[in-house]
């Protein structure tokens, strides 16, 4: 009986490890990610976006069982660390799915830090960092923040409306959620996704 759970494990685990390196466009999502951030900034300005994803079971179950090799169905810190260039890695020439406009284009993610992996009540989490470099002026810099795949093939439900922001003494942000009707870059998403409207400066 452990053995035919096993190999349905491992089955699973082999066809659910290669979504990670999957890219289709295709509106039928396959994965579920309910993901929510904070924006962060230092004392240069906008430093990079907080992510906190949680995956649905099934694709948390198959992503686990590939990198669980004590087969104990829990995630160790080290085999956590595997996931991050299995399931990020691809992820790289689509900005992470952190798409940031500023004017005419979008900015481009310098790397991701802080790296964490978890199991949450049989959920995949994942918590890092993407880092960006935008500095403040005496005058208003205007961002808007969206995560999401704009190809749907991961569902990501981002909660814009309780998005936070962590910022010195020394940069004033003022931000809300809001759809991205009008926003030409963002023609390409769902029409329910918001994004995160920001603007700051220096005091």
């Amino acid at each position: 009986m452990r053995s035919s759970a096993l190999c349905f494990r491992r089955c699973l685990a082999a066809a659910l490890f290669c979504l990670g390196f999957a890219t289709f466009a295709e509106a039928h999502p396959h994965v579920f990610a309910d993901v929510s951030i904070k924006i962060v900034y230092d004392q240069a300005g906008f430093s990079g976006i907080r992510n906190h994803w949680v995956f649905d079971e099934i694709y948390s179950a198959g992503m686990v069982a590939s990198v669980d090799k004590n087969d104990d169905g829990k995630l160790s810190r080290e085999e956590g660390m595997g996931l991050e260039s299995a399931i990020l890695g691809p992820l790289e020439k689509n900005n992470y799915y952190n798409y940031v406009q500023a004017g005419s284009a979008f900015l481009k993610v310098r790397r991701i830090s802080g790296f964490e992996a978890s199991l949450v009540k049989g959920k995949l989490v994942l918590d890092f960092v993407a880092e960006f470099s935008k500095p403040a002026e005496s005058d208003w810099t205007m961002l808007v923040v969206v995560v999401a795949d704009p190809t749907n093939y991961i569902q990501m439900t981002s909660d814009m409306e309780n998005a936070d922001v962590e910022s010195p003494a020394s940069i004033e942000v003022e931000y809300f959620a809001d759809a991205l009707e009008g926003l030409t870059l963002f023609r390409a998403f769902r029409s329910e996704i918001e994004g995160l409207y920001l603007r700051y400066k220096k005091k």
